[in-house]
């Protein structure tokens, strides 16, 4: 069932629990069943993601680095594009450059509310939880704009009174007028097939960068957030599935019907967290301050201790570390050292149990060129595993005991 949250957002368990609070959302914002407009819909992977377009995300929304972004692409297009015109209106090319990944003030959202679900579980393995933003676009602009409609600012034969009224949201490259502080929503030109596809449609950021704040709550909200829980991420993927909501339905490309018959024929079935686990954390009997890694169960010798492990590997040079406290100690403690390099876990937060092992001259597990833990021999279930710290890494100036 569905229940509404402490902080005022949905969460659905089914695609037809989904399905129910879209249709209800619908009517309760007044949209007619059979009208030509409805609301929009935007699939997030992560539930805590903001409603930010990509220039905001990397940092460079001020204007002068906006506009050398769109006069580079611009300039560079023409070359590597694949379609024997390009745009030649401003809005058109903006469009063409958030459908190549480039960093714009764009948010994507569609009209379907499933192509919005199918984004949001496509690619999250269930390790976290998904949202599904609603808005309604014309409360959206008759709040922003005072006209309660959405305008094509590129299409042939539009009113000119009605482009007007958006052309602030895109002003021309290198002029210094202010753009306005909040989104509005606008409909593309249907310049490359996935936007028609993908029923797609936009909203174009203002100078706020939490523009979208105002509009999630009081009388007048206009968005409304969607939460998946990561338990039914797979569930729903399979249904949408079922009803043909796949890759090529999103990216009908031979790229797009390559994506959905690696999906289709995956094996999906359910991974338990122990799987491969042999070992588990203890307190240490070489160090008596710090902790060691212990078998579980009995390990077979040339086994591999910590299989599903996250490889990540960030090396930084020796000078660049802090250079004494207790940041520089993790470094020392845990890091594999080599050429005047530290290699560390992208971050000390995401220490596993490879990286708690002591050491022993007499060590019964060994380290290959790959950085995997292998059993040099039988190890019994309760014993420490140790490893030789030389076979693999260089010691700190200051040699300080692991754990």
């Amino acid at each position: 069932m569905r229940k509404l949250d402490k902080k005022a957002f949905l969460t659905v368990n089914s695609l037809n629990d989904f399905l129910k609070v879209t249709s209800e959302t619908r009517d309760n914002w007044g949209f007619e069943k059979d009208g030509v407009g409805g609301p929009w819909f935007r699939g997030q992977q992560r539930k805590h993601w903001q409603l930010l377009p990509s220039i905001v995300r990397i940092g460079c929304s001020d204007r002068p680095t906006e506009d050398e972004i769109r006069e580079e692409f611009a300039i560079r297009a023409p070359a590597l594009s694949r379609y024997e015109t390009l745009p030649t209106n401003d809005w058109d090319m903006y469009f063409l450059m958030q459908h190549h990944g480039a960093p714009t003030r764009l948010l994507d959202w569609t009209e379907s509310p499933v192509i919005a679900l199918y984004f949001a579980v496509r690619d999250n393995p269930g390790f976290y939880e998904s949202a599904v933003w609603m808005l309604d676009p014309y409360k959206l602009n008759a709040r922003v704009i005072s006209r309660d409609e959405v305008i094509a600012p590129s299409a042939i034969g539009a009113n000119p009174r009605d482009t007007k009224k958006i052309s602030a949201w895109l002003p021309a490259r290198w002029t210094s007028k202010a753009i306005p502080e909040f989104p509005v929503a606008v409909f593309p030109t249907h310049i490359a097939r996935r936007i028609s596809s993908q029923r797609s449609c936009f909203t174009v950021h203002g100078s706020q960068s939490n523009g979208f704040s105002r509009f999630a709550s009081g009388p007048n909200a206009c968005l409304r957030k969607i939460v998946v829980p990561g338990f039914v991420v797979q569930e729903m993927r399979l249904d949408l599935q079922k009803y043909g909501i796949d890759d090529t339905t999103i990216f009908p490309d031979l790229e797009g019907l390559g994506r959905a018959l690696v999906t289709s024929y995956r094996n999906v079935s359910k991974v338990t967290p122990h799987r491969g686990v042999y070992v588990r954390i203890r307190p240490s009997a070489l160090h008596k301050s710090g902790v060691g890694v212990f078998a579980i169960r009995a390990i077979p010798k040339n086994t591999r201790l910590f299989t599903e492990e996250n490889e990540e590997i960030v090396w930084t040079p020796t000078n660049s570390l802090p250079k004494v406290g207790p940041f520089r100690k993790l470094y020392d403690d845990y890091a594999i050292i080599k050429d005047g390099r530290y290699g560390c876990p992208t971050s000390f937060n995401r220490l596993t149990p490879a990286w708690l092992l002591n050491e022993s001259k007499t060590p019964n597990a060994t380290c290959d060129d790959n950085y995997d833990f292998r059993a040099l021999r039988q190890i019994r279930t309760g014993e420490e595993i140790t490893v030789d710290y030389s076979t693999f890494s260089e010691y700190p100036n200051v040699k300080s005991a692991r754990g």
